[in-house]
């Protein structure tokens, strides 16, 4: 069996060498031609796959290692009969400490009052619903939109208690984890508008993790623009790896699609991928063990003791989304929208990269917690961390 395979995916060589002849190509220069006699394609969101990538050729199965499909006619496979898989929830886990990430940044240097506890989250799928039901776990209060699942929901036992988009919206913090859909009964392309966008109160912090499309960008800029009252946290945007410069610099926070980046997540994904492909082509069993990713040991340093913000300063060391968020804003200001397509994606990609090691909450093993409150070790312990015992 051969296997086409975007070079970038993570340790794309150990997880799916096992399984056939892999050719690894750059991701977003993959061509029909390369796909002529492979059996099976395995994409990132750098490319698209549909019917001019795919007809004529061997393929089929369409694997892609991230949790969202836009980039995938899913129809066209389906009306073909080309087997698609995704790893939808893999990265989950890392979104939602992105999430906290950016509330840590924003808490810290004081975007956000302390008694504001309300947070409204926009689609409650695995990533969604995984961040809601932490929130909760963390004492927010917090209010969960999704039409879908509430009207799925409707017959049996609802994970939430949904509420309406306007009800979403009226929070102190709002969090978007949507699909990029189009013409459909629940489409999110263009969900937040001008219109719901000035639905946000002042001082609301909204955290764009989802898919570049699901905000109206120029809307969006035209409320920053008008002055202060919006926090703004976007991770993904609307003509990647272009962005929009001035929209990135009136951002509170600006990073290269990365909330779902981590080692342990990109391994699941890879993982994900690889057990549907052996299944779908009948292999023989192939269950490799995930990698457990490099323990890191972080030491709560004496000044923070007595800190009634240890926890986020935790968080935010961990995160260290400020460094990112500068060079990010640095390399849209000073960067061509008109300039070279490649090298401009080759920019792109170059800041991305070093996330992929990036560690999740539960490899990092917290030591010098004796010097926290009860009450922030126990908020570290919800959001996912290794305490070391308190001698």
């Amino acid at each position: 069996m051969k296997i086409v395979a975007d070079q970038d995916i993570f340790a794309v060589e150990k997880i799916f060498q096992p399984l056939g002849e892999l050719v690894l190509l750059p991701g977003r220069s993959i061509s029909r031609r390369d796909l002529m006699d492979a059996d099976a394609l395995l994409v990132r969101s750098v490319l698209t796959a549909g019917r001019d990538l795919l007809a004529g050729t061997g393929v089929r199965f369409v694997g892609t290692a991230t949790s969202g499909a836009d980039h995938v006619d899913t129809r066209w496979l389906d009306d073909v009969g080309i087997a698609f898989a995704h790893a939808r929830g893999a990265n989950a886990p890392a979104v939602v400490e992105y999430c906290l990430g950016a509330l840590a940044r924003l808490t810290l240097a004081g975007c956000i009052d302390r008694t504001a506890r309300r947070v409204g989250v926009i689609g409650a799928g695995a990533v969604g619903g995984r961040l809601a039901r932490t929130l909760q776990a963390l004492d927010y209060e917090v209010t969960v939109c999704d039409p879908p699942l509430a009207e799925a929901a409707s017959n049996q036992e609802p994970a939430f208690e949904y509420q309406s988009m306007e009800a979403a919206l009226d929070c102190d913090i709002v969090s978007l984890h949507v699909p990029l859909t189009h013409a459909c009964e629940y489409a999110t392309a263009g969900m937040l508008d001008a219109d719901a966008l000035a639905r946000l109160r002042p001082g609301a912090v909204l955290l764009q993790t989802s898919r570049g499309g699901v905000v109206d960008e120029r809307a969006l800029l035209e409320r920053l623009s008008r002055g202060p009252g919006l926090h703004c946290v976007i991770d993904v945007w609307e003509n990647e790896p272009a962005v929009n410069a001035v929209l990135a610099g009136k951002a509170s926070l600006a990073t290269p699609h990365v909330a779902g980046y981590s080692e342990q997540a990109k391994w699941a994904a890879g993982l994900t991928l690889a057990r549907q492909l052996a299944a779908h082509f009948d292999l023989s069993r192939y269950d490799p063990a995930p990698a457990n990713g490099v323990a890191l040991n972080l030491s709560v340093p004496p000044e923070w003791a007595g800190d009634d913000t240890a926890h986020w300063l935790v968080i935010d060391r961990c995160m260290d989304l400020v460094d990112l968020s500068s060079r990010f804003k640095r390399w849209a200001a000073t960067t061509d929208p008109k300039g070279n397509p490649e090298s401009i994606t080759q920019e792109f990609d170059r800041m991305r990269k070093p996330r992929l090691r990036r560690q999740e909450f539960s490899a990092i093993r917290l030591s010098g917690t004796e010097l926290l409150t009860n009450r922030q070790r126990s908020w570290l312990t919800d959001a996912g961390f290794t305490l070391q015992p308190v001698r």
